[in-house]
């Protein structure tokens, strides 16, 4: 059975939406106005999938995708779409999160877009086969592994990686077995931690130092599953990044912002807002992205739940005499109770894509008078934002910020002030 049908818009995943004889089909690699035949699939909740056929004609925001893999790569889904029509459909995604909270007076500046090849961290995929290893990313809804080529959203240094790692790999993974890539760009060359449910032994171990030394690595780093602990196997230099001209050691694995430039716009976004406060909390602090820049021209308490990331994180500070404490705490299950918080003079908050739902209702109880909110989320940072203003905070102008390049994922970062 194919239909025709022309997309109306595009929905909250990426896919366009069409409606056809009082059906809703969601249709990936669509565009708004785009005249197409498609193929209906399986059923997806109150509507149905479809699958793309031919383009009858195109709408108006469609552009040619970066990448000769797009459509096939599961890596991106909105490369057919104008970077105009992008920014403003992400921008549209948090008024409407906002929204459905309540919040229907916000201030939303334009998107800020990460340019391409500025991907920093990336995680590949790689499975061993009889033939060799294929290293890339799953096909789209699929556990397929896509063997990639070229990648125009990757910091090239990553992608370089791509074919030396294919050659390693079969040295020190078993038959039929997959594993996950993490590589991060570092001061001193990417830093590798891979997954494999494999052990090491001599050979293999020796394998890894000559693979580090001949790729200009910082570090590479081994473990069987995603819950242990990485154990270093190879270390040429520090992987070290610079956060506002200090350079801080990376633990393996360790979340850092998808880009510089992303990283960039939302830490002068929080310096600005916090501009004046002398004592400020940094909560869900990670490895200090935005506690450095901010200890510039304030004492920092930086609050954050992994020791290991803490512990780097006040090395950094005391080797660079920055004034900066840090905290190891649970805040999902142990927030800073108002009492504690009433103590500071600012504060800024970055938790995980879950939101900080606990915090926020301390930090409503508090006499805090300024916040800066930063989210991956649109719906947990309007939910906590809500929270905020019931508790007497004013909403002061949005920021998107599209680390995201070419996916539907958008951060944010508001300032929130004591009325």
């Amino acid at each position: 059975m194919t239909l025709e049908l022309t997309i109306d818009h595009i929905g909250a995943g990426g896919d366009g939406v069409a409606n056809e004889g009082g059906q809703t089909y969601y249709v990936p690699f669509t565009a708004p106005g785009d005249r197409i035949t498609a193929t209906p699939a399986e059923a997806r909740g109150k509507g149905q999938a479809a699958t793309l056929n031919d383009i009858l004609s195109p709408g108006p925001d469609r552009i040619s995708p970066a990448c000769r893999h797009f459509g096939t790569c599961g890596g991106c889904a909105l490369q057919h779409l104008s970077p105009e029509f992008t920014a403003d459909w992400k921008r549209q995604k948090v008024h409407e999160s906002l929204s459905m909270a309540g919040i229907t007076e916000a201030e939303i500046l334009p998107t800020l877009t990460s340019p391409p090849g500025s991907r920093r961290r990336v995680e590949f995929i790689a499975a061993k086969r009889k033939k060799g290893v294929m290293i890339g990313f799953h096909l789209r809804r699929s556990h397929q592994i896509f063997d990639v080529g070229d990648c125009p959203l990757l910091a090239p240094g990553l992608l370089a990686l791509v074919k030396p790692l294919r050659a390693m790999l079969p040295s020190v993974l078993p038959r039929n077995s997959t594993a996950k890539v993490m590589a991060t760009v570092t001061n001193n060359g990417p830093d590798l931690v891979i997954t494999a449910d494999t052990d090491l032994d001599l050979e293999k171990r020796e394998i890894l130092a000559a693979f580090t030394a001949e790729n200009g690595l910082s570090r590479l780093s081994w473990r069987q599953d995603a819950t242990a602990p990485a154990e270093v196997v190879s270390a040429r230099l520090p992987a070290d990044i610079s956060l506002a001209g200090v350079d801080v050691t990376l633990p393996p694995g360790g979340f850092l912002q998808a880009s510089a430039d992303g990283e960039q716009t939302l830490a002068s976004f929080a310096t600005e807002a916090l501009s004046g406060a002398g004592h400020i909390v940094d909560l869900f602090a990670g490895v200090g992205s935005f506690t450095f820049p901010l200890a510039k021209a304030a004492r920092v308490h930086a609050v954050e739940g992994d020791a290991e990331l803490a512990s780097g994180l006040q090395a950094a500070a005391n080797r660079a005499i920055r004034p900066i404490t840090t905290e190891t705490r649970d805040l999902f299950h142990r927030p800073l109770l108002a009492e504690e918080l009433n103590g500071y003079d600012g504060l800024l908050f970055d938790p995980p894509r879950a939101g900080a739902k606990a915090q926020a209702e301390e930090i409503a109880k508090s006499t805090l008078p300024t916040v800066v909110a930063i989210s991956c989320n649109p719906v947990t940072f309007a939910r906590d934002v809500a929270l905020l203003i019931d508790g007497g905070y004013s909403l002061g102008p949005v920021r998107p910020v599209d680390q995201f390049l070419w996916s539907p994922h958008i951060e944010m970062a508001a300032v929130l002030r004591r009325q």
